[in-house]
């Protein structure tokens, strides 16, 4: 089956036009996979605009105005937007659920970008949240975003500019036996499948316990994306798609104590009533085959030491 096509005009001529600021504008000059951290930014913004917002999200619109960039170059369209608001929102819900469930926990948010995850979501007692990106990412966001934090009850907040592939980091953090929480949300599809296959791996026999939570898609979906008539937005920042996941319980191989917890189509996920009515149209329709309900979905694994008892 063919995975959804989005013929549905780009909506950059009417994402909200950003609050006016009289301070000089931060220009972006990032390429590649970094540049698509405007993608979600633009996208959290419009859905942000809407009067049934699926995440509601204040901080991108104004985050944006601060940039300097042509908006015009990253064409995004309404479902797209709703989209990517809907992947951010049920990772949200995931993030509150473990962070509800646990305490002196790290959370480790990978590919963070703009990302104000950290400012939607309750922390819990004695949460330490590290946000990570490439360096040149990091510098942007500490000019961009509020770096304080209302916390409290030992809870810490930090930046971290680095590599996530690289085969050191994580040890260096030195965060203890606590459970971890390791979010990847759009982040592993621009990797090979061998990196991705080492950093999940990297993440199990490093920390004790804890959670993976990223998006995946099918192969079938992989192929059109990299396709010239799919997502041009990122097409526009020159990355390119570079793994996918068909059978996410393979994934329980690369290590004795992963496990697939929770499997959650995109097509099924709840918030899609707010999506547009074209949009929802196409996803009922393909949600009948299995290739439809496979062709993007949310993961959420579980990984250490209360697993093997």
């Amino acid at each position: 089956m063919t995975p959804i096509s989005d013929t549905s005009p780009p909506v950059t001529s009417t994402t909200p036009t950003p609050t006016t600021t009289t301070s000089p504008k931060i220009p972006i000059s990032l390429t590649g996979v970094s540049k698509t951290l405007l993608i979600p930014l633009i996208a959290r913004a419009y859905d942000n605009s809407l009067p049934t917002p699926i995440l509601a999200d204040p901080y991108p619109a104004a985050v944006l105005s601060k940039l300097s960039f042509d908006i015009d170059s990253m064409p995004t369209t309404p479902f797209q937007n709703a989209g990517i608001s809907l992947r951010t929102k049920h990772f949200d819900d995931w993030t509150s659920s473990f962070l509800r469930t646990n305490h002196d926990t790290t959370v480790l948010h990978l590919a963070c970008g703009f990302d104000s995850r950290a400012q939607r979501v309750s922390w819990s007692e004695g949460t330490r949240w590290i946000d990570i990106d490439l360096p040149e990412v990091i510098e942007l966001r500490k000019e961009d975003l509020p770096l304080s934090f209302p916390t409290g009850n030992d809870q810490e907040y930090s930046l971290l500019g680095i590599d996530v592939t690289g085969e050191t980091w994580m040890r260096d953090l030195d965060i203890g036996d606590g459970p971890v929480l390791v979010i990847m949300e759009g982040l592993l599809s621009y990797l090979p499948e061998k990196e991705v296959r080492a950093l999940l791996t990297r993440i199990c026999e490093t920390f004790p316990q804890g959670e993976i939570i990223f998006e995946c898609v099918s192969s079938p979906v992989l192929n059109w994306l990299n396709r010239p008539e799919s997502m041009n937005a990122v097409k526009n920042t020159g990355a390119v798609f570079k793994s996918a996941v068909d059978d996410p319980m393979t994934l329980e191989n690369l290590h004795s104590g992963l496990k697939l917890v929770e499997n959650v189509s995109l097509l099924l996920a709840p918030g899609t009533e707010k999506f547009p009515l074209l949009g929802r149209v196409r996803m009922y329709l393909s949600s009948w085959f299995q290739s439809g309900r496979d062709s993007a979905r949310f993961l959420r694994f579980r990984f250490g030491q209360e697993l093997l008892k």
